[in-house]
């Protein structure tokens, strides 16, 4: 829910940039994987939520402090808000705990 997440945020100026230099390969194998990284985080999503509902945990409060333990630094804006809450990440999960 951090790096897969990531791709959603970067895979569409990745996009961009390779249609600027007419690497069309380039471009459909990104469109492929930007159209399935939406289920990936979701998957992930779901079991998260799943396993903190389990164990009586507070997804958010859970999410917030296995990323400042595990990850280095801190999460990085530009975000991709929409393709992320599509995928089950609410604004709450990464916002409160990103760099600005």
């Amino acid at each position: 829910m951090v790096l897969e997440a990531r791709g959603l945020d970067v895979t569409p100026g990745m996009i961009t940039l390779f249609k600027s230099v007419d690497d069309q390969s380039t471009v459909d194998a990104l469109e492929i994987i930007y159209a399935e990284e939406v289920g990936h985080v979701a998957y992930g999503s779901k079991w998260f939520h799943f396993l903190c509902g389990r164990h009586e945990l507070d997804p958010k409060v859970t999410f917030h402090e296995l990323v400042q333990t595990y990850f280095k630094g801190n999460l990085k804006p530009p975000f991709n808000d929409e393709k992320r809450a599509e995928a089950g990440i609410p604004l709450d999960f990464y916002w409160p705990i990103a760099v600005s």
